[in-house]
């Protein structure tokens, strides 16, 4: 599995390929990597409380807001992708592959949240990572048999639809603690 998270940071074409062609990578991808780096993320909202930066209270409404927020996110992005893949993609449209391509794509955010977390101050650069997702999406057209025609349609709405929804949940989560 960490060649599956190797991959899909500097080889996503190759990642993509390795899920295609590995029953064992797409057996165990989310419950073996996916699943275990969202609860890392979770967990890794307490780094700035042993840094000193941040109370413990905010320490752990952070970690489940960073839980809640990944997995809404997730299954968001699922749904949506479902029915757009169906409709508008005109693609295969597998719910187990459609899982795998968001739960996999979606390990980009979860890194930068993580690796954000444990950085004493904020970086730029961790900030703008989620942007790599724009490429992840491109390289993904063959796992999920989007046509020649559709790609740049493609590219376009589900690179909105996965940089969009962090943002949105986040309101979303902000609106509901205050």
């Amino acid at each position: 599995m960490l060649q599956a998270l190797i991959h899909i940071i500097f080889a996503p074409e190759r990642a993509w390929k390795d899920l295609s062609d590995d029953p064992y990578c797409r057996a165990g991808l989310l419950p073996m990597l996916v699943y275990p780096l969202l609860l890392l993320t979770a967990l890794s909202a307490f780094v700035p409380y042993a840094y000193g930066y941040i109370p413990f209270s905010d320490a752990v409404r952070d970690a489940v807001v960073t839980l809640l927020k990944y997995s809404a996110c997730m299954l968001s992005a699922w749904i949506a992708f479902f029915y757009l893949a169906r409709y508008y993609f005109r693609s295969d449209d597998d719910k187990k592959n459609i899982h795998l391509f968001v739960g996999y794509t979606f390990i980009i955010w979860l890194l930068s949240v993580l690796v954000g977390n444990l950085l004493p101050s904020r970086f730029a650069f961790v900030q703008f990572a989620p942007m790599y997702i724009i490429w992840i999406v491109f390289q993904a057209r063959d796992f999920l048999k989007i046509p020649a025609d559709n790609i740049f349609s493609y590219t376009v709405v589900t690179s909105v639809l996965f940089l969009g929804l962090p943002f949105l949940w986040d309101n979303i989560f902000g609106i509901i603690l205050q």
